[in-house]
């Protein structure tokens, strides 16, 4: 999966924008990066820049992830809470902080799936699925 957005990638990354469709070029670029990374350390995640010249990772996780665009963490719930990501990381991780056992989040908005935003809630592996 290859995500991201001209200029500054920051509003991608927070869940303020959505994807843009990317040049030719450049996803050729993310993608010989991807394979070289992969060669040399197996599954691998990373941020990236292009400066219209080439590709650059600026930050470089090694193992894969099993999100798909409408489930970010897989898994059952038994409640599921409603959060927009237009309200922001912060009010994410409060609310992420007060799951209680057997709630997941259906998540609206602009949800990049390589976004800080996705990161986060991977991370604290709640359940969650992306809604329109």
């Amino acid at each position: 999966m290859i995500e991201g957005k001209s200029g500054e990638g920051e509003a991608l990354m927070r869940g303020q924008a959505r994807p843009e469709k990317l040049p030719n070029q450049v996803v050729r670029d993310i993608e010989a990066l991807y394979r070289q990374a992969h060669d040399a350390l197996g599954p691998v995640r990373f941020e990236w820049v292009h400066d219209g010249q080439r590709a650059w990772i600026v930050q470089l996780h090694r193992g894969a992830v099993q999100s798909t665009n409408k489930m970010l963490v897989p898994g059952q719930a038994v409640r599921w809470r409603k959060f927009d990501v237009a309200d922001g990381l912060e009010r994410l991780r409060e609310a992420l902080g007060t799951i209680e056992p057997g709630e997941g989040l259906l998540l609206s908005g602009a949800v990049g799936l390589t976004s800080h935003v996705a990161d986060v809630i991977r991370r604290a592996g709640v359940p969650t699925r992306i809604v329109a």
